[in-house]
């Protein structure tokens, strides 16, 4: 396993680049329907291809309803923003075990949000180097 760590792994070949992203004048309870849908339970705040903050379903749910999600979300000097050509490293997913998130956002070097990176998308990039 270390191995596949070791071997210079980038952020942007292991992240969901297919990902929900929310309005930050989205009501929170839409934003929770479009999260269920969709099956997630996070998602970047987006405006002008910009990340505004970052939303997980339980705050969303703990939150009123009629809240925007702008009034719900975390901000970014709340967040762990990942670039895309980061390596994905042993630091990085002692830290992610460690504190228990499920995903953070990516960037790219113009600060536009071009995913996300959750344990799922790790789980599955190593079952899939291990042919499995």
């Amino acid at each position: 396993m270390r191995d596949i760590i070791n071997s210079k792994i980038k952020i942007k070949d292991v992240m969901n680049g297919k990902f929900i992203k929310l309005a930050p004048e989205l009501v929170g309870g839409e934003a929770v329907q479009i999260l269920y849908k969709n099956k997630k339970a996070y998602a970047p705040v987006v405006e002008d291809k910009k990340l505004e903050g970052w939303v997980n379903a339980l705050d969303l749910l703990v939150g009123c309803k009629h809240s925007k999600v702008e009034d719900l979300m975390l901000f970014v000097d709340e967040i762990k923003i990942l670039n895309e050509d980061d390596e994905l490293t042993d630091d990085l997913i002692n830290e992610i075990i460690k504190n228990e998130d499920i995903a953070y956002p990516v960037v790219n070097n113009n600060d536009e949000v071009v995913g996300t990176l959750s344990v799922f998308d790790i789980l599955k990039y190593i079952h899939e180097l291990l042919g499995r």
